[in-house]
């Protein structure tokens, strides 16, 4: 039983992080359906990996003190942050003396990251996740649980929270890491998570057509709240009806989702590739060359760093150990 909860969890990071490689394919002029799937996917596939990090978080048992727990998340996290956020940097500098590069950055850009990601913006999730791990072992005894749960509700309604050092992010994603603890720790919360996949599927596309009718107050963040959790519950019990099949699909999929951090860490840069490469191609005038598009560059996005891992990364010790 455990190891299939464990294969089912597995399965869901696989599926997350394709959703995510998918998200971050937006071209210009791509067909209406496809933007509203990624806008539908958008509700959670980000707090899918928070709520998995803050269910595994609270269910381990092995005893750490606070100063060493934070500095191994500070190695597993922050390093990979910093080494990739002062790559972009050197990259982009260099480029953009010769040719237009996306999201041009100076070289001040270098200090500007210890608290802004903006050499790659997607690097938020690596920052709030360590933020998170300094906060989460000073609420896990008892009854400060409640109190973490308190402030992160609170925090996820701070619609003004500041960008510097990912605040706002944190405020948006806290409370779903907090939800994961305490699915944790309920069984009840447990089974349903694990059933009812066309059930939660349903609400989750409920909420997010009736917050695309509101968009904003009181009522919207709690549909964007709802919306998450249901959404990751929606994913979560897909996965444990694939883990049951023990099939190719799920197999390839627990696969993706145990390299899920190194194909987050990389796919922007072999997608940037990718597009590179068919913009000599293809012209995605069409229905039929965007999709031939979008599958080769989400493909490679999802490929590609599983492969850079293989081939380069687990040939060093320190890069195995980082970037995986």
């Amino acid at each position: 039983m455990e190891k299939t909860r464990d294969i089912a969890f597995d399965i869901a990071k696989g599926i997350g992080i394709i959703l995510v490689v998918v998200g971050h394919y937006i071209p210009a002029g791509a067909p209406k359906w496809y933007v509203d799937f990624i806008d539908f996917i958008y509700y959670f596939h980000m707090p899918l990996f928070f709520i998995i990090a803050g269910y595994f978080y609270d269910r381990s048992t092995r005893r750490t003190d606070y100063l060493p727990f934070v500095w191994s998340k500070f190695q597993r996290l922050m390093i990979p942050y910093f080494i990739l956020s002062w790559a972009i940097v050197g990259t982009k500098v260099g480029i953009g003396r010769v040719m237009p590069v996306d999201h041009p950055v100076t070289l001040d850009a270098l200090y500007r990251v210890f608290y802004l990601p903006e050499a790659g913006y997607f690097l938020w999730f690596v920052y709030v996740l360590f933020l998170t791990f300094c906060l989460a072992p000073l609420f896990k005894k008892g009854v400060r649980l409640i109190i973490l749960s308190i402030m992160a509700l609170g925090l996820f309604f701070w619609d003004t929270a500041p960008q510097s050092f990912c605040i706002r992010q944190l405020c948006s994603h806290l409370a779903f890491f907090v939800w994961g603890m305490w699915v944790a720790r309920s069984g009840g919360l447990q089974l349903a998570m694990r059933r009812y996949p066309l059930l939660w599927g349903v609400i989750t596309i409920s909420f997010s057509f009736a917050y695309g009718h509101v968009q904003s107050g009181v009522l919207a963040t709690l549909l964007l709240l709802s919306s998450g959790i249901t959404g990751s519950f929606m994913v979560l019990s897909v996965s444990v009806w694939l883990s049951r099949l023990s099939g190719p699909v799920s197999l390839w999929l627990s696969r993706v989702g145990v390299m899920s951090m190194t194909i987050y860490l990389f796919h922007t840069w072999i997608m940037g590739g990718g597009k590179a490469i068919l913009t000599h191609i293809l012209s995605g005038g069409n229905t039929i060359e965007f999709v031939l598009s979008a599958l080769f560059i989400i493909g490679a996005g999802i490929v590609g760093p599983i492969c850079l891992y293989k081939w380069v990364w687990a040939k060093n010790k320190f890069t195995a150990r980082i970037f995986k």
